[in-house]
């Protein structure tokens, strides 16, 4: 059984880890591990401008991502969609490191990492379709 939209959006202000899910050049489909801000329909994502989740992109924009609980009772949300690349928000690399490791640590992680900012892409992914499952209420 799926989860109701407002459980969705409970689950995507957590800060679960999300899996973005891209196919390589010669269409293998390849999974990452990454922070992720969510909001009004769209995953927001910043990744080095080199990285194979950018390079796959450029290639092919057409992405999965998915959220779970990778704890019981299991439940998720797999989002579908077309993802973008843009320049980097500073403003979302704040707001990620806080929301992932918390203020003192997250400001920690931002003034060692600050060299990233200018190789550093926003991946947006404009949700079209997603499916959602929640073991808490039966199959």
């Amino acid at each position: 059984m799926g989860m109701t939209d407002e459980e969705i959006e409970v689950l995507l202000a957590t800060p679960e880890i999300g899996v973005l899910a891209t196919a390589d050049g010669a269409g293998r489909p390849e999974g990452s591990p990454v922070w992720f801000d969510y909001g009004a329909g769209i995953v927001r994502i910043l990744v080095h401008r080199d990285s194979r989740k950018a390079r796959n992109i450029r290639a092919n924009p057409q992405v999965t991502f998915t959220v779970d609980t990778r704890r019981a009772p299991y439940r998720g949300v797999v989002l579908r969609g077309t993802a973008t690349l843009s320049r980097s928000e500073p403003a979302l690399r704040r707001l990620l490191a806080h929301k992932y490791l918390g203020k003192e640590t997250g400001e920690r992680y931002l003034a060692k990492t600050a060299r990233y900012d200018e190789e550093d892409n926003l991946i947006t992914i404009h949700v079209t379709s997603r499916y959602s499952w929640d073991y808490s209420k039966g199959y």
